[in-house]
Formats: C-alpha cells, structure tokens, sequence
C-alpha cells in the first residue's frame, strides 16, 4: 500500500530548497572568484555584488529549509487536520407493546397490562482475532493519541488516495473495492491490521507495521475471489486496539424485465 502521505510532502520541499541553498551558493562563490580576474574596476565590483547577492540568497534559502524541516509537519496538519472517527453508540430495541383485548358485554373494559421496557443492547467493542494477536511483529506501542477519521467505502480512489463516489451500498458486479481514512499521530513501525468481514467470516484482511508517516491519506483494499450479495464490515487495529469500522451492504444486480407483446384483434373488411 502506497499512501501521499503530508510527511513525505515536506521532506520533498526541504530537499528542493536544500539544493537551491547548493546552487545559489556554488553560483555566488563562482562570480567572486571570476571577479578578481578582471582588469576593469567597475566590473569586477559589479561582479562582486552579484557573487554576494547570491550567497545571501542562498543563506535566506538555508533558513528556509531549516524552518520547513522542523516545523513543516506542524504546519501542515494545522492546515489539513484529519477528523476524528465517532464511535458507534448503542442502540436501543422496543419491544412492542401488548394490544388490549376489545370486551364485547358493556362491562367496563379490560384495563391493559403497562408496556413491558427492555434493556437497551450493548454493541460489544471489536477485537483482533487470537491467530493475528499471536502473530504481531512489531514491539512499538500506538500512540493513545493516534486518530483515524471514518472510512469511506468507494470502487476506486482519486487524487491523494481520497474515495471517488462513496457509498454505502453496491451493486454486483464487483471487482475491488477500497476503504479510505485520514489518519494523524500515527508512528511508523507501529502494527495495523484491517479486517474486512462478511457476517462472521473474514474475507480480506492485512496485518503489517505502519510505513506511511504520521499523517495524511490512507486506505485498505479487497478483491476476494467473488463478491455476494450480503451485509460487510471493515475494522482497522493499532495494535490490539481497534480504532474504526464501517458498514455498507452489496446488492444483488436487478435484472431489466421486457413488457411482453400482446397482440391486438384487428378488424378485416370483406369487400
């Protein structure tokens, strides 16, 4: 998986401002040098000036590069921060209350027994399978300030790894589908693991260390073998600790019906 990830955004611009530091310096040694060869005063001062321009532009670009390498990420996510993920409440489920039975003598009604109220169902936490909690590689701790915003289940990723036409629903057939997420906090070398289940059973899944920074855009993918019609489920992991899910369902393909052609009594004239 490849993420554009803001880290990678600001170690580039460093190092295209570290070799215009280079080139502008080089360049501005270059003409004080070539500037004491000439016979004539006010050219060699000229060239002088210019060789110093040079290497004060490139001191301003120094700096520069020193402010982006150590507060670039800070400003960066300022700008673009990810949002959160909300985590799913529990859901109340009614029982429906018991219907009076009508009396038919005029003796007073039945007065109907009160509506019986039921424990609100508690949604229990996801948690990683035992065969992938047993087979963590790696020895670093997530940060317990890492946040994942909610994924968006789309059939193809645009710029920045961003959903194109996300929903909820999809109709067969399918190829591949993607879950795509903005991530903050995150530490490289950390364990992540993305499940992606229809019903009980896991049908795609990755479980590897965490290469894409700190920050930006990122997203899982599943091709299994055939897609059916069903509800699904995607969980994503830091460590042990699940951090977000999301639900859409795959629809079977409605097929197109044809009106069938029924003849009409037409009329002959006898001549």
């Amino acid at each position: 998986m490849f993420e554009l990830t803001l880290d990678r955004i600001v170690q580039v611009i460093a190092l295209v401002l570290l070799l215009a530091v280079v080139v502008t310096l080089g360049l501005g040694w270059q003409q004080i040098r070539t500037a004491s060869k000439l016979p004539f005063f006010m050219l060699r001062r000229r060239r002088i000036g210019q060789g110093w321009r040079l290497i004060l532009i490139g001191i301003f670009f120094g700096v520069f590069t020193l402010f982006i390498q150590i507060f670039g990420r800070q400003v960066a996510y300022t700008i673009i921060p990810p949002t959160p993920s909300l985590t799913p409440t529990s859901t109340i489920t009614s029982t429906p209350s018991i219907t009076p039975t009508p009396t038919i003598s005029p003796i007073p009604s039945i007065t109907p027994t009160p509506t019986i109220t039921s424990t609100p169902t508690i949604t229990p936490t996801p948690s990683l399978p035992e065969d992938l909690r047993e087979g963590i590689e790696s020895s670093v701790t997530p940060n317990a300030e890492a946040a994942l915003s909610s994924i968006e289940v789309a059939r193809s990723l645009g710029t920045n790894n961003q959903a194109v036409n996300s929903s909820d629903r999809f109709v067969l057939p399918i190829d591949r589908l993607y879950g795509a997420f903005t991530y903050d906090k995150l530490q490289d070398g950390v364990q992540w693991t993305a499940l992606w289940y229809l019903g009980n059973e896991v049908i795609c899944q990755e479980s590897i260390p965490w290469d894409g920074g700190t920050g930006g855009y990122g997203y899982t993918e599943c091709e299994p073998e055939r897609w059916v019609e069903g509800e699904y489920e995607i969980q994503i992991f830091l460590g042990e600790q699940w951090k977000v899910s999301t639900r859409f369902a795959v629809l079977r393909e409605v097929p197109i019906t044809e009106t069938p052609f029924e003849p009409r009594e037409t009329e002959t004239k006898v001549p």
